[in-house]
């Protein structure tokens, strides 16, 4: 005996035919000035101490954001965790290895240290560091996030952030994907001292 074809899954099979994909892609802020260049296909320079909370540049239309990005966020999972830091720095050559320290009187972790290739790659002069997770919040699905990292000639840190998506609300599967810019200027050491020291 033949099982009925449920009308759930047609409604799924129709869906992953005509469901548009949503997407939306800023462009570099021309007022943040150049970026500076890394020769061929070499990893750009990011020695230095830039303040933990950014600013963001959001694209034209694009959802409004209310609290700054971390630069402690794109290495820690905690975002708790990352948010307590006041500045983060780079030492070493990212050719290589790159040393990330937390500093502030509330950072409490460890200096990370990242190998390239195997926690990060190098690319047309800019640093990526990729990772992916499950979102099982209102939607259910996998969530892809690519940053670029990058000087800017002004000494400012410059990160660009790729998301891509695919999931499923109600059976109804859904994809999307989008940039945005985030800048973090150079620290400010006078009285904050580093958990590492």
């Amino acid at each position: 005996m033949k099982r009925p074809v449920s009308a759930a899954r047609y409604l799924v099979l129709a869906a992953i035919v005509v469901v548009p994909g949503c997407s939306s892609h800023g462009v570099y802020p021309v007022e943040w000035g150049g970026l500076s260049a890394s020769p061929g296909e070499s990893c750009p320079t990011l020695a230095g101490e830039f303040q933990n909370a950014g600013e963001r540049s959001v694209p034209e239309g694009g959802s409004p954001q209310y609290s700054p990005p971390y630069l402690s966020s794109y290495f820690l999972a905690d975002t708790a965790t990352a948010a307590r830091a006041k500045r983060v720095r780079f030492t070493g050559d990212a050719n290589e290895a790159l040393k990330v320290e937390l500093l502030g009187e509330d950072a409490s972790l460890e200096p990370l240290i990242l190998q390239r290739q195997e926690d990060y790659r190098c690319e047309g002069g800019w640093m990526l560091l990729e990772s992916s997770r499950w979102v099982a919040e209102q939607v259910s699905g996998v969530e892809s996030l690519t940053y670029r990292l990058r000087k800017a000639d002004d000494g400012a840190l410059v990160v660009r952030v790729s998301a891509s998506a695919f999931g499923v609300i109600f059976v109804v599967p859904i994809a999307g994907s989008s940039t945005e810019w985030h800048r973090f200027p150079p620290g400010e050491s006078g009285g904050i001292r580093s958990v590492s020291q």
